[in-house]
């Protein structure tokens, strides 16, 4: 597994954190279980918003899981952000399916906070396939921070995972041709004053 920051921490992938054989059997799970239209959060609470976006979800939450690519890749992710020690995966993994037109416009990943004091600070992904036309996830920097760069580009690749803090501003680019699947769960960190 090889780690390439593309923003320091703040934006890094990680490469082959799922075998292909991997990727193309939680494609198989999800499918059984069914896609559902894929809302937003929003300050009225859950909507659906296909002029935002317009892809399809499936929810897992499985704890097993979680902790087993917590092991794998432990060691690449970073430990603190600030007064924050990292904890493991959120088992809630949310699967997305993107076909020809399907995007996520541009927006910014909420945090998931749990009743005791828990909360995620990364988006963690994994492109589960390639193989389609479009489909990158791309962050738009703000110039006042980054003025050398303003976008950067990922193009997804089976078993890579994508991570980033949950401020960044990024799109899911709509597919073009093919279908594109991808999971996403979140790092979590908890106070260093409540850890210890």
């Amino acid at each position: 597994m090889t780690k390439k920051n593309l923003l320091g921490n703040e934006i890094f992938t990680l490469d082959n954190i799922l075998s292909p054989q991997e990727c193309a059997e939680y494609i198989t799970l999800t499918e059984n279980i069914g896609y559902t239209d894929a809302p937003i959060n929003t300050i009225r609470g859950f909507e659906r918003r296909p002029d935002i976006r317009n892809n399809q979800r499936v929810i897992l939450d499985d704890q097993e899981r979680a902790f087993d690519l917590w092991q794998r890749m432990s060691n690449l992710i970073p430990n603190t952000i600030g007064q924050w020690q990292a904890l493991g995966l959120n088992e809630r993994f949310r699967f997305y399916r993107y076909d020809p037109g399907q995007r996520f416009a541009l927006h910014h990943d909420g945090s998931y906070q749990r009743p005791n004091g828990e909360e995620s600070l990364l988006t963690f992904m994994i492109y589960l396939n390639e193989g389609f036309d479009g489909g990158e996830t791309r962050f738009h920097l703000p110039r006042r921070y980054y003025e050398h760069l303003l976008t950067i580009a990922v193009v997804p690749v089976t078993g890579m995972s994508l991570c980033f803090v949950h401020e960044l501003v990024h799109e899911g680019t709509p597919v073009i041709q093919g279908r594109k699947y991808v999971l996403r769960s979140d790092v979590m960190y908890r106070r260093m004053s409540e850890v210890y």
